[in-house]
């Protein structure tokens, strides 16, 4: 089959990150972010927000750190392990902490990281019920570009410590998929951590850098999580005529294609002939 989906303006690449815990440290790393025009996911715990510690941002410092730009997400109101409690604490520790942030920072809030990382599949109905439309898992680095296919077990291309974050970044950029198919697959980095780490192992330096290469590029559509999430399945609900003479699309997102070499750009509610 010969029709792929674009990102946003016919790109084939996006970067994204995803940052967890609401550390005072979100604020330089949001600099540097901006810096480059990046985008990022902030997973915060409500309880921290309005309970700050010395290291912990308030809701006020985080509405001034986010701002409009960046995306706030659920972490669990208290930043438990949902394996230690039943179904139905777990549920309300989910749901709290969502209502709880679209309160405070007046938006609706439905990403999500597992605290500690910590997810089973019996907890997954916990999770859908809360309405989150998709959480971050921490496992090993996959260490490739390969777009989400479980939208409930995200799973990073690698964190921003990972020895091979700049071979990655080096791939990501330049060079090319061997097949034909291939090459005209989207990529995607997605890169995750605390900004607490950043203060070692010279994190600073490693991310400024990374934000360097990746941001500010003609190629490369910056996206928070959720935008990444609304964009894939806006394109996934494009209607078809039975011989793709025609696409029609339902949703609120502009969309992005290739068919066979020609390049459609799809408006909201709008049908497009195909050539």
């Amino acid at each position: 089959m010969y029709r792929f989906m674009a990102f946003p303006n016919f790109k084939k690449k996006a970067v994204t990150f995803s940052y967890d815990d609401g550390h005072i440290n979100d604020a330089r790393l949001v600099e540097i972010l901006n810096k480059y025009n990046l985008k990022g996911t902030f997973n915060v715990c409500s309880y921290n927000l309005q309970n700050p510690s010395a290291k912990k941002l308030s809701l006020k410092q985080a509405k001034e750190v986010y701002g409009n730009t960046h995306e706030v997400a659920v972490h669990g109101e208290r930043h438990l392990s949902l394996s230690d409690m039943s179904i139905a604490t777990a549920t309300n520790e989910i749901l709290t902490d969502r209502k709880n942030l679209e309160k405070g920072f007046g938006k609706i809030v439905q990403g999500m990281a597992y605290a500690n990382g910590d997810i089973t599949e019996e907890y997954l109905t916990a999770v859908k019920a809360c309405g989150i439309k998709y959480a971050r898992a921490v496992v090993p680095s996959r260490r490739n570009f390969d777009l989400p296919t479980n939208w409930l077990y995200l799973t990073p291309t690698c964190h921003h410590d990972d020895p091979e974050l700049f071979n990655l970044t080096e791939e990501f950029l330049n060079k090319p998929d061997r097949a034909y198919y291939w090459a005209r697959r989207q990529r995607l980095f997605y890169i995750w951590g605390h900004a607490s780490e950043l203060d070692y192992n010279d994190g600073w330096e490693k991310i400024e850098k990374f934000c360097s290469l990746v941001g500010n590029r003609d190629d490369v559509w910056a996206c928070t999580n959720m935008e990444l999430y609304d964009y894939i399945k806006a394109y996934q609900s494009l209607e078809w005529s039975v011989e793709n003479k025609f696409v029609y699309n339902p949703t609120s997102t502009t969309v992005y294609i290739e068919y066979f070499d020609n390049l459609y750009e799809i408006k909201s509610g709008k049908t497009v002939k195909i050539k």
